[in-house]
């Protein structure tokens, strides 16, 4: 039996819902066949001139309906749908379900309900009765429903750092199964944008005029996505003797702040290097054992070059014989707020199961911009192996995340 502190954390369920697809097997599909799934938003009126863009990584309009036809939130029924794909994935009984901890990652919750309710005070001067439709929006009464709908009675926690709250989720759900406390833990986020968060990110002028091309030269800026992403995380020695499938091994996650601007990163790049370098040293791997970083690359003209600064410091230390692959997922699924760090870390764990290295995809026309000669940024799928990976997620505020996977 592993020591307190020394036990190995394993990935042995995964659930996933965004543009890309409702499971694991879509979303890999979708990645290695390099589709993009964006559409032009329905779920609320983008034909006013000062939105920079009409279109996001939507889930499909008329699945949200099905599965959320007496939800307001939305949020709350996906992510009762990733949570059961991951459970089942995951062979967990109703007993394991009850001994279980959740911890759910979100930006700010369901900002649907919230902007509903205050249209209709605004253009109708007059509050309505539901007050406890306007209280549904909140992250943390989202989790106490999900414990109450899958009879979770292990501890529970909300994570709203931001962008890396479902990357943080899962930092937490380490150290609960590294301290022994509990054997499952299942942990993720999720977030279906709304039309609050669209407005913010356009009244920062961070939204793409076109689209979202991570590490080009002409990156204009982001272009938001939904999801729904859990994994349960599991220790392993539990794992190996339940006979369960493994997906991976979480070696290690290092969170912090970086105290220095609401939206933006420090521009030399020391903070995200920190944060990385920080990640390798708990996890005892250094750069040289990583072979791909699924960066935060988020398309901004600030945030793509301040990153690969970081991550060109880190490779002061790398040997210049062995390549390193970067891309950003949010090429294809968008920026997931809340569920980011979840999914990104999910497609990362998915591509080191089949073996090849995740498309940073640009359309043809947009040049990347310039990187260390043993920097490979991929516009389409590499068939290649991935050991050690790096996935970083960096937030509003300056909550800063980075997590280190180990292939199986």
């Amino acid at each position: 039996m592993n020591a307190i502190g020394n036990r190995r954390i394993v990935v042995t369920g995964i659930g996933m819902l965004s543009s890309l697809g409702k499971n694991k097997e879509e979303h890999v599909y979708a990645m290695t066949h390099h589709e993009l799934n964006t559409r032009n938003i329905k779920r609320f009126d983008v034909d006013h001139k000062f939105y920079r863009n009409n279109k996001a990584f939507c889930i499909d309009q008329d699945f949200l309906k099905e599965i959320a036809k007496n939800d307001k939130t939305i949020q709350f029924s996906c992510a009762v749908y990733s949570i059961e794909e991951a459970v089942k994935d995951a062979q967990l009984s109703t007993e394991d379900m009850e001994k279980s901890a959740l911890i759910v990652g979100s930006s700010i919750g369901s900002g649907h309900s919230f902007t509903e309710y205050y249209k209709e005070f605004i253009t109708e001067n007059k509050l309505t009765d539901e007050l406890l439709a306007l209280s549904s929006h909140t992250v943390q009464t989202i989790t106490g429903d999900i414990c109450k709908h899958f009879g979770i009675r292990g501890l529970s926690s909300t994570i709203s750092t931001a962008c890396s709250a479902s990357a943080n989720s899962i930092g937490r759900g380490l150290d609960l199964i590294k301290t022994g406390k509990y054997k499952t833990v299942i942990a993720g986020g999720v977030d279906i944008f709304s039309e609050l968060a669209f407005s913010g990110f356009n009244c920062l002028q961070a939204l793409s005029k076109t689209y979202c091309t991570p590490f080009s030269k002409t990156r204009d800026g982001l272009m938001l996505g939904d999801g729904a992403v859990f994994l349960v995380l599991e220790d392993y020695d539990h794992a190996v003797t339940h006979n369960k499938k493994i997906y991976s091994e979480v070696l290690s996650y290092y969170f912090m702040n970086e105290a220095h601007h609401p939206t933006a990163l420090k521009s030399d790049g020391s903070t995200v290097y920190n944060c990385m370098k920080g990640a390798l040293k708990r996890g005892g791997v250094t750069i040289n054992d990583v072979n791909y970083i699924n960066a935060h690359g988020t398309a901004t003209p600030t945030n793509d070059g301040s990153e690969l600064l970081g991550i060109s410091r880190l490779l002061y230390e790398k040997d210049k014989k062995n390549s390193l692959f970067i891309s950003s997922t949010k090429s294809q699924t968008g920026h997931c707020l809340g569920a980011a760090g979840a999914i990104e870390a999910a497609l990362t764990i998915l591509a080191m199961n089949n073996s090849f290295v995740p498309p940073n995809l640009l359309p043809e026309e947009h040049d990347l911009i310039d990187t260390p000669e043993n920097v490979v940024i991929p516009r389409r799928v590499v068939n290649e192996e991935i050991n050690i990976a790096i996935s970083n997620s960096f937030a509003f505020g300056g909550c800063m995340t980075s997590l280190i996977l180990k292939k199986n």
